[in-house]
């Protein structure tokens, strides 16, 4: 069997091992075509899937450059939209006097506050300080920053001690996708 864990992890089999495949029995040579079908199959999966995922990231980063073409108030109508199609019930904040969150998620009785950025670099600690300002006015148990850009180093570390969701321009995209599947799930 050591020629089976060779060939499995990708070693050479020796000329006598394969000498010896001739004469195996028929159950041993099953076992091995088998064995040889099933690397084939999952590594070919495993590529479709990255694939997949590269595919996904790319598309969705396309949508999120066109919502960075949006005033700041669109693109919080934009969210508000976006995350009710993922089940969530949306208050909406004045546009000036927010208290740091320009709307209030509600879904399985958790109360989010969320600070959006249109933005195309990156967003930085305020951010996360008018979320956790919105949170606390608001009376809410979470708070998420979402941006079409990305953050600094500090706004992630300001945000990891604070608990609050960091949602950048990879997961704005992942979103946006997840929508576009719901829609075209419903009406195709």
């Amino acid at each position: 069997m050591n020629w089976l864990k060779n060939w499995i992890f990708g070693e050479n089999m020796p000329a006598k091992q394969a000498m010896r495949q001739s004469k195996e029995d028929p159950q041993a040579r099953y076992l091995r075509d088998t064995l040889a079908f099933a690397k084939q199959q999952h590594q070919g999966l495993r590529h479709k899937q990255n694939e997949h995922e590269r595919w996904e990231q790319h598309y969705g980063s396309l949508h999120v450059k066109e919502l960075t073409k949006l005033t700041g108030t669109e693109f919080e109508d934009y969210l508000a939209e976006l995350f009710k199609s993922h089940g969530y019930q949306v208050e909406i904040t004045p546009i000036t006097g927010d208290y740091g969150a320009d709307s209030i998620l509600l879904k399985d009785k958790q109360r989010i506050a969320v600070q959006a950025k249109r933005w195309v670099g990156s967003v930085g600690v305020g951010a996360v300080q008018e979320a956790l300002s919105g949170m606390a006015y608001y009376r809410c148990d979470r708070a998420w920053v979402v941006t079409t850009g990305n953050y600094t180093t500090n706004a992630v570390e300001l945000a990891k001690q604070s608990n609050v969701s960091l949602l950048g321009h990879n997961e704005l995209g992942k979103l946006i996708l997840q929508m576009q599947n719901q829609t075209l799930n419903r009406h195709g």
